[in-house]
């Protein structure tokens, strides 16, 4: 026997890979087999490395594709063939209910938070079946117990959740103990769950915290009430008692100092809410000397104690304010450099406030510093007691230093791509102890991106004699540089491996850069395919390859929106709008909306792509098809539209696209023209271009910044449109004048044109048209020529003034036209409105109220117009 097993011991050491050997061949028996290689990092005819081996298996395992990772070992003439064989972990293919059916299904999965598909990773489903049984247990089965179970089938596993929930606990008799049968008799009204239903824990405590409010109502600020349950398994019964300790009926007592009466409410509120702590009642001590202090009483002294009382108890606090000190003068002494202009919180005729007095100290030694004086003090002379007094602040400057030289001493230099920014500390500029502390940040976050994680970076400042000249020195001490070694997707389902990539910062072999993590997190997240994502370090204790672990857990796939309304024109109307996202796994996206009522109908599809020709470069194709029966009129619109665009720099963008469209117009009473110019029949067929400019801080309410638009568009008969071209150019401009003061002007110009042969005026519904609530704010909606023309020349001023947060009064000015022609513009015949305005900041824009005036109003004509709508006029 003993040589048997010796002999087994001999043949497994044998058969056992040796470090160094040579590896002949090596396989990953998967179905995805040349996807999962990447993971592998041994090659063929590299020396055999256990620790290698081991890598690979967890990276493979840290997909989450598998439940197990086995590699086997086979010695060949050539050396060893390594065969990793990952075992595929099940997908969930449905949910099985097995013993009480107390627990509905569908709970049952959102308490799992499983969904089919998913890989069924190892306790998972243990953790549900405990938090079933959490479940259960709150909702009185107090025996309950859960267990989860997996079964395997060709279509995939079966999670099988077997389910005892034993008897459901009733509650058979429930009082309250601890007060008088006077107020027993409230509380108990308050008693839930009542005898006879079943017992759940979680609202007998609010029963008993609505017991606790109702006595702290009645003056029992020191009020307890504590759930207690006696159960009986032999009964499945169980007594519910309430144990109350009302504490005295306390009362709130000032003496001392008057105290004003939002004050002492609200140190009402607190103690009572605060069940008369101690930390609560510090807190209200605190409370009162910071009012006081802001009154300018400077050495203010509050106290507390309790006092019996009959029938209860009596906190009284008792104040002393001390004398009452203002601010007669603010002068700075000392030797104050020329020119400093500090704004100082403490002012002439106002309570002096210590907190105010520290604020200014402060205020004045960081503009010294940042004059480069970094040995400045500033000390604060203040006589002591009441009434008016003279506040001094004494200054010393101290010499003022200049940047004589800084110096990089570190053993590693950054590649030029990954350089810091320039360093705000220059030789010749005055020194400032901000610019060093940025320029240290900036100089760690630089080494850090680099992937030298640990960096640190410690300055070192030597000044002259005299304190003149500074030598700055930032020692970097990079540590070890992290590389990424394998990037690891998992939790992935229907996307497909490449989309993920595609938006990764992180390249393997290339630095773990903090800056790289957070913006491929952010990428992924901004898909909106991903309900969560994650990056993390597979294995964050090597050094220096760190392998990355990227966690998505995919959202629904299809979304439904419906919606049901009424008008007083289209009367009763419904709508419903599908998304499908990632479709194929390629984050392509597919919508359609459609809106029917009795009037009319709507129907809209868009189809996403991401990636136009393997290149991050959205694609949009819609198409669309509405018609509608209008009191003089009936029409049918359809059409498509096919979009791009690029952004060209941070600010600038440009848009391509083609449109077809057709409208047609039947059952018409009057000319369309006098109806509604949108729906005169009209074909377009043809491209059009944007060029956009935009530097505005918000797009809906600017404050700052510029826009410049530029569309071209064209339409031929060739292409089965109508014959034209059209061009339209705006821009505005933003500048504060003041704090609450904004200066914002604009500008528009259209031009048209039709080809040989077409009639010469745009078609009604491509011609230009003025006036109403965004320009020429004198006349009404299109009322400055309401044929419309092929040209249009507008020009606006606003001045915008800030009345409160939220409201706002603008006084404007504009002047415009519209042309038959772009040979009859003609400058003298411009019309000039002006007028004024509210405006109120909603959540979903600025309301805007305005009134025009017409400056040069011809005969017949109103001379002037009321508008309300959202968003500015430019």
């Amino acid at each position: 026997m003993t040589a048997l097993l010796l002999a087994a011991l001999l043949q497994a050491a044998a058969a056992a890979p040796r470090e160094g050997e040579p590896v002949a061949a090596v396989n990953v028996e998967a179905a995805d087999s040349e996807r999962l290689q990447r993971y592998v990092e041994i090659r063929p005819g590299e020396p055999y490395r256990a620790e290698t081996v081991r890598h690979a298996a967890e990276l493979l395992y840290a997909t989450g594709e598998f439940e197990d990772v086995r590699v086997d070992a086979d010695r060949t003439a050539a050396g060893l063939e390594l065969t990793f064989r990952p075992l595929v972990a099940p997908r969930l293919f449905a949910f099985r209910l097995e013993g009480d059916r107390v627990l509905p299904e569908k709970t049952l999965r959102r308490i799992a938070g499983l969904r089919e598909g998913d890989r069924l990773a190892a306790g998972r489903l243990e953790r549900a079946a405990r938090d079933a049984a959490l479940k259960l247990a709150g909702e009185g089965y107090l025996e309950a117990r859960v267990v989860a179970s997996l079964e395997r089938d060709v279509r995939g596993a079966v999670a099988v959740f077997r389910v005892h929930s034993g008897p459901r606990v009733r509650v058979t008799d429930a009082s309250v103990e601890g007060v008088s049968p006077e107020t027993s008799g409230g509380l108990s009204a308050l008693i839930v769950p009542l005898p006879g239903r079943p017992f759940e824990r979680a609202r007998a405590t609010r029963a008993a915290q609505r017991m606790r409010r109702r006595l702290v109502e009645m003056g029992h600020w020191r009020a307890a009430v504590e759930v207690r349950d006696s159960y009986d398994p032999a009964t499945s019964r169980l007594r519910l008692l309430f144990h109350v300790e009302p504490g005295p009926v306390t009362q709130l007592e000032f003496a001392g100092a008057r105290l004003p009466r939002g004050l002492r409410s609200d140190v009402t509120d607190l103690l009572r809410e605060g069940a008369l702590r101690s930390d609560v009642l510090e807190e209200a001590t605190d409370r009162i000397e910071q009012s006081l202090r802001a009154q300018g009483h400077r050495t203010p002294a509050v106290s507390y104690r309790e006092e019996a009382r009959p029938g209860g108890l009596a906190v009284v606090y008792t104040v002393e304010s001390g004398p009452r000190a203002r601010v007669a003068s603010v002068r700075l002494a000392g030797e104050p450099p020329a020119g400093l202009a500090v704004p100082l919180a403490t002012r002439p005729g106002e309570p002096l406030q210590d907190r105010q007095l520290e604020q200014d100290v402060a205020a004045l030694a960081r503009a010294l510093e940042e004059r480069g004086h970094p040995d400045a003090r500033v000390e604060v002379e203040v006589p002591d007691g009441g009434g008016e007094v003279a506040v001094v602040y004494r200054v010393a400057p101290g010499p003022r230093a200049q940047v004589a030289s800084v110096r990089i001493e570190a053993p590693v230099t950054l590649a030029r791509t990954a350089e810091p920014r320039e360093l705000r500390l220059k030789a010749g500029e005055p020194y400032r102890v901000r610019d060093l502390a940025r320029d240290r940040e900036s100089l760690l976050a630089a080494y850090r991106n680099a992937g030298y994680g640990q960096a640190e970076v410690r300055p070192e400042v030597s000044f002259s004699e005299d304190r003149t000249e500074a030598r700055v020195v930032l020692h970097v001490e990079p540590g070890p540089r992290m590389v990424v070694d394998r990037v690891v997707i998992s939790g992935l389902r229907e996307t497909r491996e490449e989309v993920v990539r595609r938006e990764l910062s992180l390249v393997e072999g290339a630095p773990l850069g903090l800056v790289d993590v957070l913006e491929s997190q952010r990428r992924l997240a901004a898909l909106g395919i991903f309900d969560r994502v994650s990056v993390t370090e597979l294995d964050p204790e090597s050094s220096p390859a760190r392998s990355v672990v990227v966690a998505v857990e995919e959202a629904a796939p299809t979304t439904i929106a419906y919606g049901l309304g009424y008008g007083e024109r289209e009367q009763v109307r419904a709508s419903v709008e599908v998304a499908r996202r990632n479709i194929f796994g390629m984050d392509r996206s597919l919508s359609a909306f459609a809106r029917f009522s009795f009037r009319g109908s709507r129907v809209l599809a868009t189809f996403r792509e991401p990636y136009l020709l393997g290149r991050r470069q959205e694609l949009f194709v819609t198409a669309f098809r509405e018609e509608e029966d209008r009191p003089r009129f009936d029409f049918v619109r359809f059409g498509s539209l096919v979009q791009t665009a690029r952004n060209l720099s941070r600010t600038w963008s440009l848009i391509l696209r083609y449109v077809g469209q057709r409208t047609v117009t039947f059952n018409v009473e009057l000319p369309c023209i006098e109806v509604d110019r949108e729906f005169c029949d009209s074909t377009l067929s043809g491209p059009s271009v944007s060029i956009v400019n935009d530097t505005r801080d918000d797009a809906l309410d600017p404050r700052r910044g510029r826009f410049l638009g530029g569309d071209f568009q064209v339409s031929h008969h060739l292409l089965g449109g109508d014959s034209l071209m059209k061009a339209f150019v705006q821009a505005a401009t933003y500048q504060r004048l003041g704090p609450r003061v904004l200066l914002a002007l604009s500008t528009r110009v259209g031009l048209g044109h039709t080809f040989a042969g077409e009639p010469s005026l745009l078609p009604p519904g491509e011609r230009f048209f003025a006036g109403g609530d965004y320009s020429l704010r004198g006349f009404a909606v299109d009322a400055v020529n309401p044929d419309g023309g092929n040209a249009l020349l507008l020009g606006g001023a606003e001045l915008r003034v800030d009345a409160t947060r939220y409201l706002s009064a603008a006084t404007f000015t504009e002047a415009g036209n519209v042309y038959s022609a772009v040979s009859t513009v003609d400058f003298g015949a411009l019309r000039y409105t002006a007028g004024l305005g509210l405006r109120y900041k909603s959540a979903f824009g600025p309301l805007r109220f305005d009134w025009g005036y017409k400056l040069n109003r011809r005969p017949g004509e109103r001379p002037f117009h009321l508008h309300f709508t959202v968003g500015h006029a430019f």
